[in-house]
């Protein structure tokens, strides 16, 4: 009887510790985008008061990169959207590709999708 008394503080303690550093990244998460959101809108004034034009770009590029990350961290970001599709186009209910090994599924998609012309033509002169 006892056993199961540490065994249920155990659990509890287990739990109080998954939820602390759960809450945790959260928070971090949080610092995390307003920190980029932050130094992406600096980069954008900057850019804007800036004489010189190359740097002014540099900066202009900056802004843009830091503003997909932080898209991809939020999660609107379209090069997301874009393999979410790319998995829903992929019928594998069929019976006959589910029984097939990794290697008789890559072939397959290689003939299927002329992967082979197009790492010929891609690398053509290079070898």
């Amino acid at each position: 009887m006892l056993e199961l008394i540490y065994i249920a503080i155990a659990v509890l303690a287990i739990m109080l510790v998954a939820s602390i550093w759960l809450i945790s990244r959260k928070g971090i998460f949080e610092d995390q985008i307003r920190t980029k959101s932050v130094e992406a809108v600096w980069c954008t004034i900057q850019a804007e008061n800036e004489t010189d034009l190359n740097r002014a770009i540099k900066l202009f590029n900056k802004a843009e990169q830091l503003k997909g990350e932080i898209a991809g961290l939020i999660g609107e970001s379209p090069d997301l959207e874009q393999l979410s599709l790319a998995d829903s186009c992929c019928n594998l209910a069929d019976k006959e590709l589910k029984d097939m090994s990794l290697g008789e599924l890559q072939r397959y998609y290689d003939q299927q999708n002329n992967i082979a012309n197009i790492y010929n033509e891609l690398y053509k002169g290079r070898n």
